[in-house]
């Protein structure tokens, strides 16, 4: 599969994985998803910025990227220099140790392109330093559980037999339950 089509399923199942990760999170709010808000009968204030629509739509993207763009540098260039056998793949079972340091510095990547860009772009923030600042710790707080993705795929596939790729049903299940933290009870 192209590198172009990996990330358009990537941030597919990113996005979907967001906004289903919105009611678990937030159960008892009526979020503003601004543009969207008219699909649900609610009052538009803003169009885009500041709106959960925003975060979801965008977030997604620079995470999808940096995902694969990390993978590939693994599988071709840094795997074999480490002396794996030949032909050996980034995954949780075959190389552990790269694939969860791949798991957190794609997230780290990824979300601080989106704060960076959000930063800069959002006419909301006055301050760009300091909308950068404030951002970027609650995101990164999500880093820290990066590493349970693929814990949590293998669970997954575990319980349902089955293989759980991106953009499946049942590869919803992991970055849902991610992007979640209520459900990660196991992370401080």
């Amino acid at each position: 599969m192209s590198l172009i089509k990996r990330i358009t399923v990537t941030y597919g199942t990113f996005v979907t994985a967001n906004y289903l990760s919105n009611y678990i999170l937030f159960p008892d709010k009526k979020l503003d998803y601004g543009f969207l808000n008219r699909i649900i009968w609610r009052e538009v204030n803003n169009e885009w910025w500041g709106t959960r629509s925003a975060h979801i739509f965008t977030i997604g993207l620079p995470l999808a990227i940096a995902d694969h763009l990390s993978i590939d540098l693994w599988n071709k260039v840094i795997i074999p220099r480490m002396k794996y056998p030949v032909g050996t793949k980034l995954s949780i079972a075959s190389t552990p140790g790269p694939f969860l340091f791949h798991a957190v510095t794609f997230a780290f990547t990824g979300i601080m392109t989106y704060i960076a860009w959000d930063s800069y772009m959002n006419p909301y923030h006055k301050e760009r330093l300091q909308a950068f600042t404030s951002k970027a710790y609650p995101e990164l707080q999500g880093c820290q559980s990066m590493y349970m993705l693929p814990l949590m795929s293998g669970a997954v596939q575990y319980m349902s037999g089955r293989p759980c790729p991106h953009g499946t049903l049942l590869g919803l299940i992991p970055p849902t339950a991610l992007y979640s933290d209520k459900l990660l009870f196991l992370i401080p």
